[in-house]
């Protein structure tokens, strides 16, 4: 009974830290902009000059729970950073906080990620899928053939047995071509009539690809057997 108490708390602390993180640094962040985009969240985090690394992992691990941002802020990375050390910066900060959901998931149970993500077809198919696979391959995979959000991606990780260096380990290795299309779209957007631009437009629009063409031939490899009989 006291270890389910002291459980609760500390579910209870994470997830109010969490968000008071959050809202201190959007309230911040909506006292100098009127609307979130990527020019506005580029000059905020330049303003703190040698601090902006930190001030980028920063918004990167407290965005980490909520979806959609990631693919911004990873461009934005490219923006900030050039094309090698925006790639570095992402690859290793976007692991780091993707341990955030990760342990959210843990910590507050299998009954709160499926309740959060409840009628998602994807995530049930995924998460069935994941029994009996290995750690490693697993996260990989759910990584380079990017179906699920990546914030989805990190709360099913976190209801997995994956280990936690098998899942960081599947992280960085699985997010290296989209980190580096995202890094070099963002990098190339200061001058969209360049060849640089042109060619992140495509580069994206081929890692976009990869989970349409990976569902397309499981579903024609799926119904083979019937086309057989």
């Amino acid at each position: 009974m006291d270890k389910s108490k002291h459980r609760q708390w500390l579910q209870l602390i994470l997830v109010v830290t969490i968000f008071a993180v959050f809202a201190a640094a959007a309230r911040y962040y909506f006292s100098l902009y009127d609307e979130f985009n990527q020019e506005n969240l580029r000059e905020f985090i330049a303003g703190f000059g040698p601090w902006a690394p930190l001030a980028y992992a920063a918004v990167y691990v407290i965005s980490s729970p909520i979806p959609f941002l990631a693919p911004v802020i990873s461009a934005v990375g490219g923006f900030l950073f050039g094309i090698v050390g925006g790639t570095l910066a992402v690859l290793i900060i976007a692991s780091l906080s993707a341990l955030v959901p990760f342990m959210l998931a843990r910590q507050l149970g299998r009954e709160w990620v499926e309740a959060k993500l409840q009628g998602n077809t994807r995530f049930q198919e995924i998460y069935r899928q994941s029994q009996g696979q290995g750690g490693f391959i697993f996260i990989l995979l759910m990584r380079l053939i990017s179906i699920l959000p990546w914030e989805v991606q990190n709360y099913v990780g976190g209801l997995t047995k994956v280990s936690l260096p098998s899942f960081l380990a599947g992280t960085v290795v699985g997010i290296i071509p989209g980190s580096f299309s995202l890094v070099f779209l963002g990098a190339a957007a200061a001058d969209p009539t360049s060849w640089q631009f042109v060619a992140a437009i495509a580069l994206k629009i081929v890692t976009a690809l990869i989970p349409v063409v990976y569902l397309a031939v499981k579903k024609r490899r799926n119904r083979s057997p019937e086309t057989q009989e």
